[in-house]
């Protein structure tokens, strides 16, 4: 996607030999394709050293991914961590894998940690990309796999994979039926004793992170830290980030327990053991060729003779989840992040100075002190786990993206997605910064959580993407990304630099600049309250591009410019 028309490159392009001839132009029109040229062989651009994965044929260079089904273009997806409204990844990502087939790479933070897992989990289920199907039947079934997950947690109900998701809410609301709030005025001694006992409840414990009992329990003020800590649980869901508490405050729930249950579900997603294969074969291949354009509650009652979509899938679930709990297996959760699926997971990443104002600011909070956070903006760097090998292509910047997000980049090595999945999604105010455990030639490292680059396009199109899907919502960057960014430091100037829609040079510009599609929700427009919503958005969202893979595509909410801040380059809100 380009501000520039077509007829502009047409003029600048009209002669094959002109010097005027930029990469960037004839990366507009395919490398020439689209004008009946091919500008890469006539500038030499084949066998230069250097990927250039616009060409109307393929460049013998290294361009790092390669198509996962070895049908059509590299296809990959950004995904913008969204919080308590993930459903609309999964809504998205149904329609994606439906319409365009498997993809090939994926970034995220934050929540968009959490759905790269459950991709890469789908896209390696060997039922998924089966012995003699096609593609499209690929995508198909990836897309049936999306869908269940509502169906995942339906039969699940309160479980520990469903509680881990709703854990902070159903905290708070054993903290407001027991009227600890209001007992915090009048008898602080008792409020604390009932908080500690809510904490420890047969119901809630598996999912308290022990570190809060630990404060409650040494701390030279508890009074002050249950009132801090009940604070935060009652606006549980705000994402407020106007404080510097939220940086040094433990988090109630473990993200350590959270990621564990992840795991159990990205094991199902894979076809991991004990899934029963057969029935999942069955559930695939029988399932998915009439699910096309349908939700989960569609597709469920579908008759396969002697049952049901629904009833497959669901009895498949109930018997997997009781092979776990009386046996041992593996688990997804322990797999390299990259191993199967090209992925950047990303995390905010605090060095040097700002490790120092961190522990100190930690220090005053346990003390039951005012807290003061002093960074300098310029320690605080954007780091992303994956594979070495991915990490050399992401660190080689072969499309020379000098915006202040690509500086800013931190390669934060090889991680399991138990490690990535303990830090990425642990937002400020649902946990505090945590210290990375590994030491660096910068030394300590500690990680703020995912909100650092909600926007990961160029780190996939320095990976070699030559197709990428942003999949986003309508609007300017974040408040809470901005605020947690303000506290740490991050000036006006920074802030244009990284966030700003009305400064096309900024980072959040340009990555929706090179997007080769953006999917453009509206899930900000919807309460987390209602995730069927959610996902019908994601599902049902428009989408802006100029790359005919999606104009002439069997997908019909496909537009050339929505004018939509966060989605149209050049449009600012």
């Amino acid at each position: 996607m380009r501000f520039l028309s077509l007829l502009a490159i047409v003029v600048a392009c009209s002669s094959p030999n002109s010097d005027d001839v930029t990469k960037d132009e004839a990366r507009m029109v395919g490398g020439g394709a689209d004008l009946g040229l091919d500008y890469c062989a006539d500038f030499g651009w084949y066998g230069d050293g250097i990927c250039d994965d616009f060409c109307p044929m393929t460049d013998v260079d290294d361009c790092g991914v390669e198509s996962i089904d070895g049908d059509g273009p590299t296809l990959c997806v950004g995904l913008r961590g969204n919080g308590t409204h993930i459903p609309g990844h999964f809504g998205s990502m149904a329609r994606i894998f439906e319409t365009y087939g498997l993809v090939d790479a994926v970034a995220g933070g934050s929540s968009g940690s959490i759905s790269s897992f459950f991709i890469e989990s789908i896209e390696m289920n060997p039922f998924v990309q089966c012995d003699g199907c096609t593609a499209h039947q690929a995508g198909l079934r990836a897309a049936l796999l999306v869908k269940g997950i509502d169906q995942y947690f339906a039969v699940l109900g309160m479980t520990d994979e469903a509680t881990s998701i709703q854990s902070l809410a159903a905290v708070a609301g054993a903290v407001q039926e027991a009227g600890i709030e209001s007992l915090l005025e009048s008898d602080p001694s008792a409020a604390v004793a009932q908080l500690e006992t809510v904490l420890q409840s047969d119901e809630l414990r598996a999912f308290i992170n022990p570190e809060v009992l630990e404060l409650l329990m040494t701390s030279p003020d508890p009074a002050y830290h249950a009132r801090d800590l009940v604070t935060t649980l009652m606006s549980f869901g705000s994402f407020a980030a106007d404080d510097p508490l939220i940086l040094v405050r433990p988090g109630v729930i473990s993200f350590e327990v959270v990621a564990d249950r992840m795991g159990r579900i990205g094991s199902f997603l894979a076809a991991y053991e004990p899934v029963d294969a057969a029935r999942m074969e069955r559930f695939l291949a029988e399932c998915s060729e009439g699910a096309v354009g349908r939700r989960w509650a569609e597709i469920a009652g579908d008759s396969l003779g002697d049952t049901t979509c629904g009833e497959l899938l669901n009895g498949m679930i109930v018997d997997y989840r009781d092979a776990r709990e009386a046996g041992s297996f593996p688990s997804r959760i322990d797999d390299m992040v990259g191993d199967v699926l090209p992925a950047f997971i990303s995390t905010s990443v605090l060095e040097r100075g700002a490790v120092d104002a961190w522990r100190a600011a930690r220090d005053q909070y346990l003390a039951a002190q005012d807290v003061t956070l002093d960074v300098d903006f310029a320690d605080v760097r954007f780091g992303y786990w994956g594979s070495d090998e991915d990490l050399a292509l992401l660190d080689a910047n072969a499309r020379a993206f000098s915006d202040d997000k690509t500086e800013r980049a931190r390669l934060l090595g090889e991680a399991t997605w138990r490690e990535v999945l303990s830090f990425s999604p642990a937002e400020p105010g649902l946990a505090r910064a945590l210290q990375l455990p590994r030491s660096t030639v910068v030394g300590p490292q500690v990680s703020a959580g995912g909100w650092s680059d909600l926007a990961p396009v160029l780190a996939l199109k320095n990976l070699g993407c030559q197709k990428v899907i942003y999949v986003t919502r309508r609007g300017p960057e974040s408040n809470f990304a901005r605020g947690v960014a303000m506290l740490l430091g991050m000036s006006a100037s920074d802030d244009a630099a990284l966030y700003d829609l009305a400064n096309p040079q900024s980072g959040y510009s340009i990555s929706v600049d090179e997007a080769d599609a953006v999917w453009c929700t509206d899930w900000n427009a919807l309460p987390a309250s209602d995730p069927a919503a959610i996902w019908n958005d994601g599902y049902d969202a428009e989408v802006e591009s100029l790359d005919p893979l999606f104009l002439e595509g069997s997908y019909a909410n496909v537009r050339t410019a929505l004018g939509q801040p966060g989605c149209t380059p050049g449009v600012a809100p």
